[in-house]
C-alpha cells in the first residue's frame, strides 16, 4: 500500500500551478526585481503581478502587503516593529500561539493570556485557527489596540475575515503554495518601523524577493476558493473518522470536539499511550501524521498548545495530529482507523 499523508497542517504539497508558475520563473523571469534593466523590471512586473492578485483575493491594497520567506519572518518583522511604539503597554496574545509569535513578545513589558485583557491593552494576537487542534477563534473587540490576526493555519481551509484586525500573516506552503512565501498584511496608520534593513517591499522588508515562490504563491491562490471547499467537504469524513476512535472505549478523546474547528484537523488524546511512539509506529505502517506542531516535533518539552487548555503535561505527550489534505478520501481514512485500532 502506497503511502497515505494526514499532516496536511505541518505542509501540504504544492498546487500543480504553483509548481509550473515557480519552474517558469526560475527560467524566465530570474533576473533581481530591483535591478533597473529590462530584465529587472520584468521581474518586477512579474512581482507586482503577483501582488495585485494576492491583494485582490484578500480584499485589501496591493501596497499593504509585505512578501515574506515565512509566516515566522513576517510575525518577527511585525512585533519587532512595532515594539517601540507598543512595548511599554500590555500585549494580551492567544495561550496557544506559536513560538515564532511569542518569542518576539518577550520583550513586551507584561504579556496577558487571552481571554484576560488587561488594562491599557495596546496589542492583541490571536489565532484565527490553531495549527495543533484545529480550533477557530475569534478576535477579541479591543478598544485603542493593534489586533493581529495569525491567519498561518487558517488560509486556505476556511474563508478569512480582516476585517476586525489591523495586521495579519499568512503562510504559504499550508496552502498549495511554495516554502519560501509568505505574507505580511498591515492597515496604514500602524506605528510599525521596519527592522530589516534594505530597499526591497517599499524599504519595509530587506532581502531579494524570491520571486519563483512569489509567483507560485499567486498561482496557488488563484484556486483558493475551491481549495476551501474541498475542505468543507472533509468535514463528515473528519466527524466519521473521530466518532470511529470515540466507540472503542479506550481511553481515546479528541481535543476541542464541540468547538468550531478546521474541517481537516483532527487532535487525538490517546491517554495511557506516548504519542511519539505512536507517531513513529503509525510512520512505520505507512501514515504520516504528527505529534502536534512540526516546529516543535521531537521537542522534550510538551506541547503548551495542549496544555493551555487544562490537559497535564502527560496527557500532552500522548496527543497526536491528524489533518488530511483536501483531497482525502473514505477510503485512506478507514486505513487509517485500521492501523490505529491495530496500534492501541
Amino acid at each position: 500500500m502506497p503511502r497515505l499523508y494526514f499532516d496536511a497542517n505541518a505542509s501540504a504539497p504544492p498546487h500543480p500551478e504553483a509548481v509550473e508558475a515557480a519552474r517558469r520563473a526560475m527560467t524566465e523571469d530570474w533576473a533581481n526585481p530591483t535591478s533597473t534593466h529590462r530584465e529587472g523590471q520584468r521581474a518586477r512586473h512579474r512581482l507586482e503581478e503577483a501582488r495585485r492578485g494576492i491583494a485582490e483575493s484578500l480584499a485589501v491594497a496591493p501596497g499593504e502587503l509585505v512578501f515574506c520567506a515565512s509566516a515566522t519572518e513576517a510575525l518577527n518583522l511585525l512585533l519587532r516593529g512595532l515594539h517601540s511604539a507598543l512595548g511599554e503597554r500590555p500585549a494580551a496574545v492567544f495561550p496557544g500561539e506559536h513560538s515564532a509569535c511569542l518569542n518576539p513578545l518577550r520583550d513586551w513589558s507584561r504579556v496577558s493570556w487571552l481571554p484576560e485583557l488587561p488594562a491599557e491593552c495596546g496589542t492583541v494576537v490571536q489565532m484565527a485557527a490553531n495549527n495543533e487542534t484545529g480550533i477557530l477563534y475569534a478576535m477579541p473587540a479591543v478598544l485603542d489596540a493593534v489586533r493581529i490576526k495569525d491567519c498561518a493555519q487558517a488560509w486556505g481551509k476556511v474563508s478569512v475575515d480582516l476585517a476586525d484586525c489591523d495586521a495579519a500573516v499568512f503562510s504559504g506552503h499550508k496552502m498549495g503554495g511554495l516554502r519560501g512565501a509568505a505574507l505580511l498584511w498591515m492597515r496604514p496608520g500602524l506605528p510599525w518601523e521596519p527592522v530589516m534593513e534594505g530597499p526591497q517591499e517599499r524599504r519595509r522588508r530587506g532581502g531579494t524577493e524570491d520571486l519563483a515562490a512569489i509567483l507560485g504563491l499567486a498561482a496557488a491562490v488563484r484556486h483558493l476558493t475551491e481549495r476551501q471547499h474541498a475542505h468543507v467537504a472533509l468535514e463528515p469524513l473528519r466527524d466519521a473518522f473521530e466518532a470511529e476512535l470515540n466507540s472503542w472505549d479506550r481511553g481515546i478523546e479528541v481535543i476541542g470536539q464541540g468547538s468550531p474547528r478546521l474541517p481537516n484537523t483532527s487532535c487525538i488524546l490517546f491517554r495511557g499511550r506516548n504519542g511519539e511512539a505512536l507517531q513513529a509506529s503509525l510512520d512505520l505502517a505507512g501514515f504520516a501524521v504528527s505529534t502536534g506542531s512540526a516546529c516543535h516535533s521531537g521537542a522534550v518539552k510538551p506541547s503548551h498548545a495542549i496544555t493551555s487548555l487544562g490537559y497535564s503535561q502527560d496527557e500532552a505527550r500522548s496527543v497526536l495530529r491528524f489533518s488530511m489534505l483536501p483531497e482525502a478520501r473514505p477510503g485512506e481514512v478507514e486505513a487509517l482507523v485500521a492501523a490505529i485500532k491495530q496500534l492501541t
